[in-house]
């Protein structure tokens, strides 16, 4: 496990615990049996990397509390950087909030995993063909 941590570290990658709602996790699991993912640290990938490509940090607000607030559960994931950045940016953004509620917050806004997709401009493609 520690050449696992070692080599994921070397690769770019950050280590982080986070304390989350049971009700938020029962939702990432959803989320990873309804996309059959691997693991929930790619199901948190893929929610922080669809949040990147429609919002900017400042632009999600952390909701109100859920009802299980005080229920909570604790879970370890292996993000990338430049994603465990974006969580940072978030909780820096709404005064400071722990890292699990600013996952909360990016889950609230990305409801669907599917890719969006992507459309390349006419004037792209004319430089491709030129």
């Amino acid at each position: 496990m520690t050449r696992k941590r070692h080599a994921l570290c070397a690769a770019g990658f950050v280590q982080c615990k986070l304390q989350i709602p049971v009700s938020f996790g029962q939702h990432l699991n959803h989320l990873k049996f309804l996309h059959d993912m691997r693991g929930l640290d790619s199901v948190v990938s893929a929610m922080i990397r669809k949040a990147m490509a429609s919002y900017a940090a400042d632009e999600l607000v952390a909701p109100p509390p859920p009802k299980d607030h005080d229920k909570l559960k604790q879970v370890a994931l292996h993000l990338p950087r430049e994603h465990y950045t974006f969580l940072e940016a978030v909780a820096h953004r709404n005064r400071g909030i722990n890292l699990g509620i600013a996952l909360e917050t990016v889950g609230s806004y990305v409801s669907n995993l599917t890719p969006t997709p992507l459309q390349l401009s006419l004037f792209k493609q004319l430089e491709r063909t030129e």
